[in-house]
């Protein structure tokens, strides 16, 4: 009778269905040796993988706007806006143009921004680069296409720029890299070509306009001077009739001294007389002869021509020293960084010792679990076993 009702008491006890955290507790603690297992097992991957991982440094650098006085070469007086002659408007005439090319601390911090950030050229000093590239470990694959390498070069690449709370506009680049001199090199390297390209197209676009102002200015003084030539030939023509028609009435003296005498109407130009006629004649031909020690020579005779002209020729001695401009300034160059971003040792560390704890826990609480299963198994057999028995 006691041997059934311990039996009968253990088996109550082995098919409790609540959890109770004191047997738990000693659980853990009699199979502790798992916790530990675990523990030491995942430190060891751990350390394995800190050993084994290539460490990855990042390079920084900062840029921040020009001042005007990098901007200086492109307020040349010559880029501030000309002449517009109009020849059916003389109220027109003498009003300044445009400026032809004008570049702001703003825009010029704009259009350094925009060729930081740019693709096109971020590609093409890849592939300036590649040969350097290629020289460090796990930055090329043989296997990818020239397009998926540079890619992965472009991942690499982090930007920040300031924003409305900062001070000061700033453009701030990354480059990561397992080389950490290579980072900081190159990264210098790509600002420097990034602000060079930049710089080298608004100047090839200042240059453009000025020719396009040079072409410009051109076709208005051909226009001019075909006009002058024109209305020249047709005065010419005038007074040569006009004389054969004063020989023939034999008008050799002008009819009349002022305009009153024809009521404030010009009269016909035979009446000047052959004698004026011919002396207008003969100072119309010989214009170009007159004004040939003049720098322009008859060109002086039009009205506006000689302005042109000159702004012609300033322009086209315009001279703006490329290496004098700054499109932004580069505030802090890259250096070569001491501590590796990746792997972060303290922190996977920690994060191993963690895992650690709850990898031997969960085994501990397993073996126990098993333990108590084969208790559990005995007991049922051995109770088969004691009810054949009887």
């Amino acid at each position: 009778m006691t041997r059934m009702i311990d039996g009968e008491h253990n088996n109550g006890n082995v098919n409790d269905d609540e959890i109770d955290l004191f047997d738990l507790i000693d659980d853990i603690w009699s199979h502790k040796r798992w916790v530990f297992i675990g523990l030491f097992a995942t430190l060891i991957l751990a350390g394995l993988y800190l050993f084994k991982a290539t460490p990855i440094y990042q390079s920084e650098t900062k840029i921040k706007s020009a001042t005007a006085n990098d901007l200086i070469e492109f307020s040349r007086p010559q880029l501030q806006g000309g002449y517009e002659v109009s020849n059916n408007d003389k109220d027109t005439f003498n009003k300044v143009s445009p400026p032809i090319f004008e570049m702001s601390v703003e825009s010029s911090f704009s259009s350094a921004t925009a060729a930081l950030l740019s693709t096109g050229y971020r590609k093409d000093f890849y592939e300036l680069k590649l040969t350097e590239i290629k020289t460090i470990p796990d930055a090329y694959n043989e296997n990818l296409t020239l397009e998926q390498n540079f890619s992965k070069f472009s991942e690499q690449f982090s930007l920040k720029t300031s924003g409305k709370k900062d001070s000061e506009s700033f453009v701030q680049i990354s480059l990561k890299s397992s080389d950490a001199e290579f980072a900081s090199q190159l990264l210098n390297e790509f600002v420097e070509y990034a602000l060079f390209r930049g710089l080298r197209d608004n100047y090839d676009t200042m240059l453009a306009k000025v020719n396009g102002r040079i072409e410009a200015l051109n076709y208005q003084a051909d226009i001019m001077r075909e006009g002058y030539l024109g209305d020249k030939a047709r005065r010419i023509l005038e007074l040569k009739e006009a004389t054969a028609i004063a020989i023939a009435v034999d008008q050799i003296d002008p009819v009349y001294r002022n305009m009153d005498l024809m009521g404030g109407q010009e009269p016909p130009l035979y009446m000047l007389g052959s004698k004026a006629i011919k002396a207008e004649i003969k100072a119309l031909e010989s214009r170009a002869e007159i004004a040939k020690s003049l720098a322009r020579g008859e060109d002086h005779f039009i009205e506006g021509l000689p302005q042109i002209l000159l702004e012609i020729e300033s322009l086209e001695k315009l001279d703006v020293n490329f290496e004098n401009i700054k499109l932004a300034r580069i505030d802090e160059v890259a250096v070569v960084p001491v501590k590796p971003i990746k792997p972060r040792k303290l922190l996977i560390m920690a994060l191993a010792i963690v895992a650690g704890l709850f990898v031997g826990l969960f085994m501990a609480l397993i073996v126990a679990a098993y333990g108590k299963h084969k208790v559990r198994v005995e007991y049922s057999r051995e109770k088969k076993r004691l009810a054949k028995a009887e």
